[in-house]
């Protein structure tokens, strides 16, 4: 038995890997990858204009990079380039993920096929198209010796081809790791455990439903004690700033009429206080004469 994650599909440009592997995924409720059109979100930008852009050796590059991160997809089909042909190296890589389908057409249906749109595939030479094609059929036979199945779409139905790849994956024990997912509940008494659990779920909801209009009651009294307790000394504290308040004004009135009442110190430093303004008032000469005579 051979496990793999997803199925590749290469070969040369027009041999028909976008729209067969599109169905194909289709089929088996995969998702369907095209490596130029992850080129394209990538860069922003049509991949003519790509490889006009970077060159061929840094759109090579980006190529591989691509290819590398895609083959560890699970259940994907997988449409890879047809640019260049795939090195020995890379389809190593690519191998040990994924189950490489080659797929080719004759050098007529190829050249019909690229005609359809010119422009887009960016190495190709439209001016001479039918000897580019044949160089590139060329090229890539070598690599379809080393595909675990090689597809011809020159004639068919593509119902068909998919059926042959169906029979041949049987055929060979080839089977594919699925994604990781949560666990499903199968057995009968999984079921009724969880439904077990539910109503005791529901039935500890609702008594703690119940208890929370008591907490809420509970915590309004608790809040309603407190806060006249608050109120009261609150009350009090203010009742005794204010007493010493009065207290102070009337120490300093009595303070007052006192110094009023007496008579000014008199002293040897020439200064003296004044009866109504309570001011210490420098003594002229002539008094302070004066009084040193008496």
């Amino acid at each position: 038995m051979i496990i793999k994650r997803n199925i590749m599909l290469i070969g040369s440009m027009g041999s028909g890997k976008s729209h067969f592997g599109r169905n194909l995924a289709e089929r088996k409720g995969w998702q369907f990858v095209d490596t130029d059109r992850v080129l394209e979100g990538r860069f922003g930008l049509p991949i003519a204009e790509i490889f006009k852009k970077i060159g061929e050796k840094a759109f090579r590059r980006a190529e591989m990079d691509v290819l590398k991160k895609v083959c560890l997809y699970h259940e994907a089909v997988i449409s890879v380039g047809g640019n260049f042909p795939i090195e020995h190296r890379t389809l190593k890589v690519l191998k040990k993920y994924s189950y490489i389908i080659g797929i080719r057409a004759a050098q007529f249906r190829i050249v019909s096929r690229v005609n359809r749109r010119i422009g887009k595939r960016p190495t190709m030479d439209y001016n001479n198209v039918h000897a580019f094609v044949h160089a590139m059929i060329q090229s890539w036979k070598p690599v379809y010796k080393q595909c675990d199945f090689v597809l011809d779409t020159t004639n068919g139905r593509t119902y068909d081809f998919m059926q042959r790849i169906e029979d041949e994956l049987v055929a060979s024990g080839v089977q594919f790791k699925a994604r990781r997912q949560p666990n499903d509940m199968n057995n009968g008494d999984d079921k009724e455990s969880s439904q077990e659990l539910k109503l005791n779920n529901s039935v500890t909801r609702n008594t703690n439903d119940s208890r929370i209009p008591k907490k809420i009651e509970a915590h309004k009294r608790t809040s309603q004690t407190s806060g006249s307790n608050k109120v009261g000394s609150n009350t009090s504290c203010c009742d005794k700033r204010r007493k010493q308040k009065t207290s102070n004004q009337k120490g300093k009135g009595r303070k007052s009429e006192a110094i009023s009442k007496q008579h000014a110190p008199q002293g040897g430093n020439g200064y003296e206080k004044s009866r109504n303004t309570n001011k210490r008032r420098r003594r002229t000469w002539n008094e302070r004469r004066h009084k040193s005579a008496n």
